[in-house]
């Protein structure tokens, strides 16, 4: 099956990012040689359209990777792991995106967990099967459908942008099989006004030029005259790469990113945005005993400067750690960083005591009841 996204909203808020950082450099002001930024506000602006785009090999290739097929009932669903110890399931974003993304960054964890890679439903590698419907309800049985096949008592959700939605309802709906949450530029769980102070943050950091051609490109997408692969590919050789990287994004990368990372069945993407849009868990975290960090990135522009506090509100015994230097994936702009944060997170996660997960639950009973009657 042809994978193409059902709508152009879905390209404009592709919430993908760079793992290999810019083979653009400039000179820092005692000459030495550095990655372009975002900060450096460089405009380039491609003569011709690209349609060829360069072949390069999947990570997935190059790793050593334990890679099976999951069968988790109605459907299989492609699955990578690496390392031994605390199992930690990645939750990619989207919707619609892929696990190739994560790759080769989330290989360093590999040295103190489990780490457990997979596309779901209707994405990447796995099967197209919408099975009951794509939904988000679904995707979070998928989740513990693959928790049970791979014989896996409790584990952490590491997720990442849309993926944080997943999680978070994962972790609502089966707490006595989480372990920990890692929510990374996580999608929030709600909608709040003050969000939409991204459309001027990146305004601040794209040029008309650049948004301009940005738009034609689109433009040449939805009159059907360039492919998704296309369309992605030239939108971030115009500044679009901007909008959620901190570092430029190396030709090489640019390829992976059209070519792998944005697939997943036709109607997918509006199917999950449309459940996305319906679901509210302000208020569900409150005495919340399952051990959380919230991971985000200062130049996110894909993200209000207010989000992460806004965010943290719904997380009130979370931990917040913000990066400096980082857009979207915090794990590829600031490696050394993160994965320090990471580890430390793992290596000191608490047993939550019976009683506390108990009396979480049956607050969530309530705010369930008071959402209901709110309706």
């Amino acid at each position: 099956m042809k994978n193409k996204p059902s709508s152009i909203i879905a390209l404009i808020f592709f919430l993908l990012s760079s793992w290999i950082k810019a083979d653009t450099l400039t000179l820092d002001q005692n000459g030495k040689k550095e990655s372009e930024t975002v900060l450096n506000k460089k405009v380039h602006i491609e003569k011709d359209l690209i349609l060829d785009i360069p072949r390069v090999a999947r990570w997935c290739d190059r790793l050593e990777l334990k890679k099976s097929r999951v069968n988790i009932g109605d459907c299989e669903l492609y699955v990578e792991e690496e390392g031994k110890g605390l199992p930690v399931v990645l939750i990619h974003g989207g919707p619609g995106a892929t696990h190739h993304y994560f790759h080769p960054a989330l290989s360093q964890a590999k040295d103190f967990a489990r780490i457990i890679y997979y596309d779901q439903r209707g994405c990447g590698l796995s099967d197209y099967v919408a099975g009951g419907g794509y939904s988000v309800a679904q995707a979070v049985e998928d989740l513990d459908s693959l928790r049970k096949a791979l014989k896996i008592e409790k584990w952490v959700l590491f997720e990442h942008s849309y993926g944080g939605l997943l999680a978070q309802c994962y972790a609502i709906k089966y707490p006595e099989n989480t372990a920990g949450l890692v929510l990374v530029c996580s999608h929030p769980g709600f909608l709040d006004i003050s969000f939409l102070g991204f459309f001027k943050r990146q305004n601040e950091y794209l040029t008309e030029e650049e948004r301009k051609r940005i738009k034609e490109i689109h433009a040449l997408y939805i009159a059907k005259e360039l492919t998704v692969e296309q369309t992605l590919y030239n939108a971030f050789l115009n500044g679009d790469w901007k909008r959620q990287h901190f570092y430029k994004p190396s030709k090489e990368k640019l390829s992976q990113i059209a070519l792998y990372e944005w697939k997943h069945d036709t109607g997918f993407n509006d199917a999950m945005s449309q459940h996305s849009r319906k679901i509210n868990l302000k208020g569900a975290f409150e005495n919340c005993p399952i051990s959380t960090i919230l991971i985000e990135g200062k130049w996110d522009l894909s993200a209000s400067l207010d989000k992460p506090a806004i965010f943290q509100k719904n997380h009130p015994l979370s931990q917040l750690f913000m990066f400096e230097n980082s857009g979207h994936c915090p794990f590829t702009d600031e490696p050394e960083r993160f994965f320090q944060v990471l580890r430390h997170f793992l290596e000191n996660l608490p047993e939550i005591p019976k009683e506390h997960l108990e009396t979480w639950k049956e607050y969530l009973i309530n705010w369930k009841k008071t959402k209901t009657m709110k309706k």
